[in-house]
């Protein structure tokens, strides 16, 4: 058992997985004996698990997750909005499926305007969480004809989330094209790869709650994580 004899406050009993970051709570109970500690053996042999997670960013950033056209009457945008044009100056609005792959699964997705028209540069919608929050902000002015349930946004595959009424000059004018596109994705990837390198928390589990790091926020921790969404939705 701990001899608490020996500590004077409560930074002082903190095991040091806890002390940096990889578990939310945790008391040492060995004397800091960390050699002959289970909990520590537990943890290091869950690094190697850092394989899995780069495979797991390669299977995002693999073709199936973001085959929408870059064509008419399909266009995509640099915020991570898509559009489809189905009537008239009438769109589907959307997010990039490889985008949506990266929104943690318990975040909050709500829409931020109030009434039903936007103007360009004003915030869509909201995405927050412990991590957080970033607005994704429109790239051109448009009217909401109707807003569906964004509850079932972060699923796979294209979710068109409302229907807008937008000119579209304004569409083609904003647009991006999939050279534009493919520079965000690399870049994306870059930066994953590159903060998986420095985080301490890749591919770990929280035992002592017995829940494993599923969220890319638990993965990278949460200034990284925040930065990743400002990338992708700005």
């Amino acid at each position: 058992m701990l001899d608490t004899d020996k500590y004077k406050n409560f930074d002082d009993i903190k095991c040091l997985w806890m002390k940096c970051g990889t578990v939310d709570y945790r008391i040492c109970d060995n004397n800091f004996d960390c050699e002959n500690c289970d909990f520590d053996k537990l943890i290091i042999s869950r690094f190697n698990k850092k394989v899995n997670v780069n495979e797991e960013i390669e299977m995002v950033f693999d073709s199936g997750y973001y085959t929408v056209p870059f064509s008419p009457p399909h266009f995509h945008f640099g915020c991570g909005l898509i559009v489809k044009n189905f009537i008239g100056n009438n769109y589907y609005l959307g997010l990039e499926p490889f985008m949506v792959k990266f929104i943690d699964k318990l975040s909050s997705v709500n829409y931020c305007a109030k009434n039903g028209d936007v103007g360009k540069g004003e915030p869509v919608l909201n995405i927050r969480n412990g991590w957080g929050e970033v607005n994704i902000l429109s790239p051109f002015g448009f009217r909401f004809i109707e807003k569906l349930d964004l509850k079932n946004i972060c699923s796979n595959g294209v979710r068109w989330f409302a229907i807008i009424e937008a000119e579209k000059r304004e569409v083609l004018r904003n647009s991006i094209n999939e050279e534009n596109f493919y520079v965000k994705l690399y870049e994306t990837k870059r930066f994953l790869k590159e903060s998986l390198k420095t985080s301490c928390a890749a591919g770990t589990t929280m035992y002592d709650g017995g829940k494993a790091l599923e969220n890319w926020s638990d993965i990278l921790g949460k200034s990284v994580y925040k930065n990743l969404m400002v990338k992708l939705f700005t």
